[in-house]
């Protein structure tokens, strides 16, 4: 771990009779870490201490201690070494290697942004160091600057690996903890709670960028806000952000950072051969740029990597417009100021009205307002004066036009009957009148049937409607935008392994294709992964919770046995997945009871009763104690165990003869009594006797001499002589 200046006092504690614990140099939501020191080894090391809330958790004490042997054999350059793991009372704690330096968070705090050749350098010395645990089978699932340590001498070294699995477990720290890394985590770790090696190389890309940047690409005021992004919106490039970063190493970040997991490099390794060119490839000046952040308005050479939902839907709104053909439009000065043009399919009818009125039908150019030919215009002849000169023009223009687009129709008295006055009550006065009741009729036709078919091909239901791109978005916004184009919606549900759930999986009919306005699209909406019931498998026989497991769609597998006192062998102590469902497939962990633990008999003989029983108390066995004479066992002392040596199991019973010393007998009286009397009345009190004959061969056959005095006590089994005359 990176050594840090701490104003923390010292602290005097001991672990485990070897390891000094010093001043604290940081500190996480997991554990704290401080100085120490191998009392054993006379080294240097950093201590990191659990907290107490996650070392009362027997899950994530045996997590804990699986993970850490697995760092613990991870042995790279770039890599922080594990070199002990205990529990000593209520503290579970790791000794691993010290490393005197800063963390990456530091250095990016202290600089703002890093150099292109400082950041290369630091992401292909960590991309040695997930190539190496990667290939170990080990998944970091914690890379931020945080664990990233500097060495004074340029190595840059990774932390914490393989621990942030054992953090695991079903508690309110496990989701402290994800909080804490929210922004770095990977959108798969978010929406399914999956991580492999990819999800290391997706969090090391957001670090990149913000090595080049100086800061993180999502930010939020609540953590959800991050996590949201993480899941919906893809990694900006940093050159959006800072400018001088090339764009070789814009592509490098969005390749490593992609939101898909398929898009994402295939393994370390091909990220660090990537990285590796770019260091080869870039000239000296190139690396030793500092990228600069950029001014607000000064990203206009820079083109956006989406479409801001707004925009999406404000273009669907629009939705396509279609004209008639061949359009014509009535003289304004003729028709009315209110006129509209004539649709092409009522320009045949015109003829025979105008036939029938004597009018004729002119084709001129349209005049523009303010042009000298133009009504109305300050520059323009008077009509009354020029009407002649107005035909003849007319005549020379139809020559030349260019565009009978530009054109307008203009219904107009012939010359011959221009402004003739006719009697009141003629024919002639009341054709006109009519003629121009049913031009004025025809006008409101046309302008009605113009006017409909404008809406029904743009507003009404014969509009035109693309359908956009769906698939992937929310539901809610995949909603949002086809009720904006006037699209109804249907809906289907569906369990899907890669879309989250309540995203769109496809759409019907597909993106891309033309419906009208109030059609109904059907969209594919995922249920997300398909979960199934994990099954309670302890206190089960190992063969009866594996066939339980399967039958239920889901994978049994076995971490390493242990013993108890209570699960006979063979049965299922505890099952330690996370979650109450796992998708098809999913992994239940358990532990097997290998039955009770066989623990050695240490053999007492000889040591005093009292330690005896202490010490194999503290064995874990129950002791009995009985007491017998040995002349050759001082008093106090253990004659015999039973058993006396091998292996019992904890609780068994342990038999321990403690010596009273010799036994003592009182000598009984046997002078002037018979030699053979004698001799049988000792021997009955357990004695041995031997005969001396004073004068050869006895005279009188009587005990008149013995060695022991009669009436003391003597050890029984001792020899008494009897001497008899």
């Amino acid at each position: 771990m990176s050594a840090a200046t701490s104003t923390s006092p010292g602290i005097s504690l001991l672990l485990d009779d070897r390891y000094r614990v010093e001043e604290p140099i940081a500190r996480g939501g997991m554990a704290t870490v401080h100085r120490g020191h191998d009392e054993r080894l006379d080294r240097v090391v950093a201590l990191k201490i659990m907290h107490p809330h996650l070392a009362m958790d027997e899950d994530f004490r045996r997590r804990f201690g699986r993970e850490a042997r697995a760092a613990a054999r991870l042995a790279h350059r770039n890599v922080v070494g594990v070199f002990d793991q205990g529990a000593d009372e209520d503290r579970i704690y790791l000794a691993m290697e010290l490393v005197e330096g800063d963390t990456l968070r530091a250095r990016i705090v202290d600089r703002g942004r890093l150099t292109i050749g400082e950041t290369l350098d630091v992401t292909a010395q960590v991309l040695e160091a997930l190539v190496a645990a990667h290939a170990a089978g080990i998944v970091h699932r914690d890379i931020k600057p945080e664990n990233i340590l500097l060495a004074q001498d340029g190595l840059v070294k990774v932390a914490d690996f393989g621990l942030a699995r054992a953090i695991g477990s079903s508690n309110s720290s496990a989701s402290a903890t994800l909080l804490g890394t929210v922004a770095y985590i990977s959108p798969e770790v978010v929406t399914r709670g999956h991580s492999d090696e990819r999800s290391d190389l997706y969090s090391l890309g957001i670090v990149l960028y913000e090595m080049l940047t100086g800061v993180q690409p999502f930010r939020g005021e609540q953590p959800v806000h991050i996590a949201f992004q993480h899941v919906h919106e893809d990694i900006p490039a940093p050159s959006t952000v800072a400018s001088g970063i090339p764009r070789e190493l814009d592509s490098l970040v969005t390749w490593a950072a992609a939101r898909t997991v398929e898009q994402r490099p295939a393994t370390a390794a091909d990220l660090l051969r990537a990285v590796r060119e770019l260091m080869e490839t870039f000239p000296a000046a190139v690396q030793d740029t500092r990228p600069a952040a950029r001014e607000l308005g000064d990203t206009s050479d820079v083109k956006l990597p989406t479409s801001h939902l707004d925009d999406v839907v404000s273009e669907l709104r629009r939705g396509p417009r279609a004209f008639p053909a061949g359009l014509l439009e009535g003289d304004r000065s003729d028709i009315g100021a209110d006129s509209s043009p004539l649709p092409a399919e009522l320009v045949d009818q015109v003829p025979d009205v105008a036939e029938s009125s004597e009018l004729a039908l002119d084709l001129e150019h349209s005049a523009s307002p303010g042009s000298p030919n133009s009504p109305g215009s300050p520059d323009g002849p008077d009509d009354s004066d020029s009407r002649d000169a107005s035909a003849t023009a007319e005549s020379s223009e139809r020559a030349d036009d260019e565009d009978a687009s530009e054109r307008t129709v203009v219904l107009r008295a012939p010359k011959g009957r221009r402004g003739r006055h006719l009697p009141l009550g003629t024919r002639h006065r009341s054709r006109p009148l009519a003629l121009m009741a049913a031009l004025s009729l025809v006008a409101a036709l046309a302008l009605g049937a113009w006017t409909g078919g404008d809406w029904y091909l743009n507003t009404g239901p014969g509009a035109d409607r693309t359908v956009p791109i769906l698939t992937g978005t929310q539901l809610t916004d995949a909603e949002a935008v086809l009720d904006s184009a006037d699209l109804a919606v249907r809906t289907e549900e569906r369990f899907d392994e890669t879309v989250p759930a309540g995203h769109v999986i496809s759409s019907s009919p597909s993106t891309g294709t033309t419906v009208k306005k109030g059609s109904g699209v059907e969209l594919v909406v995922s249920k997300g992964v398909q979960t199934f019931p994990v099954p309670d498998v302890e206190g089960m026989d190992l063969e009866a919770a594996r066939s339980e497991v399967e039958d239920a769609g889901l994978e049994l597998v076995e971490d390493d046995p242990t013993y108890s006192e209570e699960i006979a062998k063979g049965e299922v102590i505890s099952q330690s997945q996370e979650e109450d469902a796992l998708p098809a497939g999913g992994e239940v962990h358990v532990v097997v009871s290998q039955g009770r633990q066989p623990i050695t008999v240490p053999d007492q003989t000889g040591r005093t009763g009292q330690s005896a029983r202490s010490a194999l108390e503290a064995a874990g066995f129950t002791v009995t104690s009985s007491s017998a004479h040995s002349s050759s066992v001082p008093a106090g002392s253990v004659i015999s165990q039973s058993p006396a040596s091998g292996t019992a199991y904890r609780g068994d019973t342990v038999n321990v003869v403690t010596s009273l010393g010799p036994e003592m007998v009182k000598v009984p009286d046997v002078f002037q009594k018979p030699e053979a009397e004698a001799k049988a009345t000792l021997e009955a009190a357990g004695f041995a006797v031997t005969v001396e004959h004073d004068r050869g061969t006895p005279v009188f056959g009587l005990v008149y001499e013995q060695s022991a005095a009669a009436g003391s006590e003597a050890e029984k089994g001792s020899a008494i002589t009897i001497t008899v005359f």
